[in-house]
């Protein structure tokens, strides 16, 4: 499945290494993963301190519902080998190993250290999903998780008739926390019905309302720990636990 990010041409798995007739050659870390991302700057994607907070909150289970309803769907469409894009660190990708052939990139290489570390079954890749070192027509399915949509980029390695899943958040998802945050709240508007060489299959919305204890931990997991007034922020930051309403969107899209 893996090309060579400098020539395209397939890799082959050595002892050690991932190589190409070229020659060109990539280390498999200790912890099983390999880094095909050609810009090597020090800090891409998660750092430690987002990975960590991360992992506490999802560790805690709250999210478990969308796993295993993900799990579901993988099984009813029989899909074999799956692609996760920006699989972080790989909270979703480790359920998905026990049942299929799965690969998670994400360009955060402290996530995918941790991913690689605790799931010995998936494959992990330091990549972007937007260049993923994938030959095309080579897998059955790809899940977007909460991430941009690399909708070329999964086009061109899913296989004709393959299953694209795309996951983000339902009308009231984190509702109560947006009422800490802000004056006025509006739901999150829902997604696009129709995408180019796709067809839409089928959509599922799944809610539940969880108590959280760490509602900070939450917190950084959305993209409102950056754009909420200072105010907000405090409150949050004082709230010694909090009935919290998560929904999902579920998409599922065929590629035609």
């Amino acid at each position: 499945m893996l090309v060579c990010p400098i020539c395209y041409m397939p890799l082959e798995r050595k002892e050690h290494t991932w190589e190409c007739s070229h020659h060109h050659s990539f280390d498999i870390a200790k912890q099983g993963y390999v880094n095909l991302s050609l810009k090597q700057k020090k800090h891409q994607g998660d750092n430690k301190e987002m990975v960590k907070a991360r992992t506490a909150f999802l560790e805690q289970g709250h999210y478990a519902f969308l796993k295993d309803q993900l799990v579901k769907i993988i099984q009813s469409y029989h899909l074999e080998t799956i692609v996760d894009t920006g699989c972080g660190q790989g909270y979703y990708t480790s359920a998905f190993s026990s049942v299929s052939q799965v690969w998670g990139i994400d360009l955060s290489k402290d996530a995918i250290q941790y991913a690689a570390k605790k799931d010995k079954l998936g494959h992990y890749i330091v990549a972007s999903i937007f260049s993923m070192p994938f030959e095309s027509n080579c897998c059955d399915g790809v899940l977007s998780i909460f991430v941009p949509y690399a909708s070329a980029e999964i086009q061109r390695i899913l296989k004709p008739q393959g299953i694209w899943i795309t996951v983000g958040p339902g009308p009231h998802h984190c509702w109560e926390l947006k009422k800490m945050l802000y004056e006025h709240v509006n739901e999150n508007p829902m997604p696009e019905s129709e995408r180019q060489g796709f067809l839409h299959e089928e959509q599922k919305i799944i809610t539940s309302k969880q108590w959280v204890d760490d509602v900070w931990h939450l917190l950084e997991m959305t993209p409102y720990r950056y754009k909420s007034p200072k105010e907000g922020l405090e409150r949050v930051k004082a709230c010694a636990g909090k009935e919290i309403t998560f929904e999902f969107v579920i998409d599922i899209w065929r590629r035609v």
